[in-house]
């Protein structure tokens, strides 16, 4: 079963995930997440663990537990479609509320050309 391990410390490597979860069952992989970029760690990894019970175990003995100093969260991994996964996110404003939060945010709301024709 593949487990989502959020809220990690950014020292924490592939390799203490491992042992950590290796109490539970056999860890097939264990990966933290990083910037492509950067090489900066993102936060969050992936655990893949057999069998299910012991990956079940694991979710509900590790959940909230701390590794390196903070408190971790631990789920199973849901594979949602892409569909799925638009459907939560914020639709995008109109024309006048994009205007509107641009003036707010001391953008320039004029286009270059009126500005120039200033």
């Amino acid at each position: 079963m593949n487990i989502f391990v959020g809220n990690l410390e950014a020292t924490v490597t592939s390799d203490d995930l491992r042992n950590v979860f290796a109490v539970y069952g056999t860890v097939i992989d264990a990966l933290v997440i990083k910037d492509t970029a950067t090489d900066a760690p993102l936060g969050y990894g992936h655990v893949y663990l057999v069998p299910d019970e012991a990956a079940r175990d694991a979710i509900a003995g590790l959940d909230q537990a701390l590794l390196k100093g903070r408190r971790i969260t631990v789920r199973e991994c849901v594979y949602r479609s892409r569909q799925e996964r638009r459907v939560n996110r914020m639709p995008w404003m109109e024309g006048e509320q994009r205007r509107e939060a641009r003036r707010q945010n001391g953008h320039q709301t004029e286009s270059p050309r009126q500005h120039a024709a200033k």
